[in-house]
């Protein structure tokens, strides 16, 4: 695939992200994908397990979620963003319960695209921040 529809992949699969709807992430990324999560999270295998144990407790999590790319760049093979994602603390995330509090937590992706679908996803996210953002405080 060309670095112009690879990043037109990432662009539309955001959109499938803000919508909150589980099923619309079968057009973006193959059935044996592997998502690579930030620590804590580890790698998952497969899209439904994706989807079962990532998205659909993050979407629990901050049910007002919205994501944002400030940068994307993409060559024939590989895609990368770093952006923002915002949100309410409205369910458990990394084992803490509802806080009630607006978060923004920086990412950054880099994907693996075979056949115009994604096939891994190497996650990198800002915790310490979110954590931070909940008032959770550090020694």
């Amino acid at each position: 695939m060309s670095a112009e529809f690879n990043k037109k992949l990432v662009e539309d699969m955001y959109v499938a992200l803000n919508s909150k709807d589980l099923n619309a992430h079968d057009k973006y990324w193959h059935q044996d994908m592997i998502w690579h999560g930030p620590p804590g999270f580890g790698d998952i295998h497969g899209l439904e397990n994706f989807k079962e144990q990532v998205m659909k407790p993050f979407y629990a999590a901050f049910p007002d979620y919205y994501v944002e790319n400030d940068i994307v760049v993409a060559d024939e093979n590989w895609a990368s963003a770093t952006g923002y994602l915002t949100g309410t603390h409205s369910g458990t995330y990394l084992d803490i319960q509802a806080t009630g509090k607006p978060i923004k937590m920086q990412f950054s992706d880099f994907w693996l695209i075979k056949n115009g679908k994604f096939s891994e996803n190497f996650v990198m996210v800002d915790n310490y921040s979110v954590l931070q953002q909940m008032g959770i405080k550090f020694k």
